[in-house]
């Protein structure tokens, strides 16, 4: 019995002094990468639009979509900060209103602007920095711009008018 307790002694330590023997090598990698910042508008371009410079209520809806995997905005800017009268070359100049409302995952209150306010100077109408809220919705959004003119006191002389809306989405990223 004392052989036995010995052999299994003996085998144990020579257990334990192969295991503190064992050689140990380890790597660590470290990894990294980058996805550049894409942001698309649907549509894009150019467009024209005709409006009835008679009627004071809602001139129809433009849907735009657009996606952007990063933070960004959407501004707007007038060319002419209204309807500009051609034939007096601007000395009429009939301002018009703006809403703007999105849809998608997470509240963004619509927006009201006025083509006077954003003549040659952008106006934000959205801004998003919600990370999460980006990758919820894919970074896709779908918006309506609905075009009006907000007096019916103002009065539209005959002859042509033009202006240029410009929508931008841009990257904050």
């Amino acid at each position: 019995m004392k052989r036995t307790l010995t052999a299994i002694a003996a085998a144990v330590a020579l257990t334990a002094g192969s295991a503190s023997a064992l050689d140990s090598e380890s790597l660590e990698i470290t990894l990294g990468g980058e996805v550049e910042s894409n942001c698309e508008l649907v549509p894009e371009g150019s467009a024209s639009y005709d409006v009835d410079m008679l009627d004071t209520g809602n001139q129809g809806s433009l849907t735009i979509l657009y996606s952007c995997n990063s933070p960004y905005t959407v501004s707007l800017e007038s060319l002419n900060g209204g309807m500009y009268h051609n034939e007096s070359t601007g000395g009429v100049n009939i301002d018009y209103d703006v809403e703007a409302s999105w849809l998608g995952l997470g509240i963004f209150s619509p927006t009201v602007t006025n083509s006077a306010d954003m003549q040659g100077t952008p106006v934000t109408i959205v801004t998003n920095n919600d990370w999460v809220n980006i990758l919820l919705n894919g970074g896709t959004r779908t918006g309506n711009l609905d075009l009006s003119f907000d007096s019916p006191s103002e009065y539209a002389v005959a002859g042509t008018y033009s202006d240029v809306l410009t929508i931008t989405l841009a990257a904050d990223y």
